[in-house]
């Protein structure tokens, strides 16, 4: 006896063959093999002057940082920028390493070169360090404010916390006061 079943248009359908299209059974899930490439957000501790009262974000990638200030738009070294900021400002640094690919890299880089070739006015509500990040990790799909709230302005503290979230999120790290190295990860 053949299978047969019928279509929606009333067709009779005849079951020709049947293959296996991958090497493991029905029932046991398959790998998906993804090129994982990283950005790193860097949340910056607060200063006592009214530029940095809430902290600071910066985002490195491919070995450059980009970070919004007030006097303009930060484009340069990574690993001078962390040492810049652990060392001779005084700062402790969160790094959180996100996985991305390499379209979604491309598209972050991008974004980020044509702000730094704008450089609009600074506003804390709409261009502002965390918000600039924000809004490039969210172009790819990235949550990096909370929902449940007005997307602007964004602080630091909660860009950090919705990252912690993250599933994209690949590590932790810390930049104390005083870190000698430069920036660690693969760009």
């Amino acid at each position: 006896m053949t299978d047969t079943i019928i279509s929606p248009n009333n067709k009779r359908m005849t079951k020709v063959t049947t293959r296996a299209t991958t090497p493991i059974n029905n029932d046991e899930p398959k790998s998906v093999y993804i090129k994982r490439e990283y950005v790193e957000v860097f949340v910056f501790d607060s200063l006592p002057r009214p530029a940095s009262a809430f902290g600071h974000v910066a985002i490195g990638i491919d070995g450059t940082v980009y970070s919004r200030a007030h006097e303009r738009y930060y484009k340069g070294p990574l690993a001078e920028y962390l040492k810049s900021n652990t060392q001779r400002v005084k700062r402790d640094v969160v790094g959180l390493y996100l996985w991305v690919s390499p379209r979604e890299r491309t598209i972050i880089r991008v974004e980020l070169d044509r702000r730094v070739m704008a450089d609009a006015e600074y506003s804390v509500l709409d261009n502002s360090c965390s918000s600039n990040v924000a809004d490039v990790l969210e172009m790819i799909g990235i949550m990096a404010h909370d929902p449940r709230y007005l997307p602007m302005p964004v602080s630091p503290a909660e860009l950090l916390a919705a990252l912690e979230k993250s599933n994209r999120l690949v590590e932790r790290r810390f930049y104390g006061k005083g870190y000698e190295g430069g920036a660690s990860g693969n760009w």
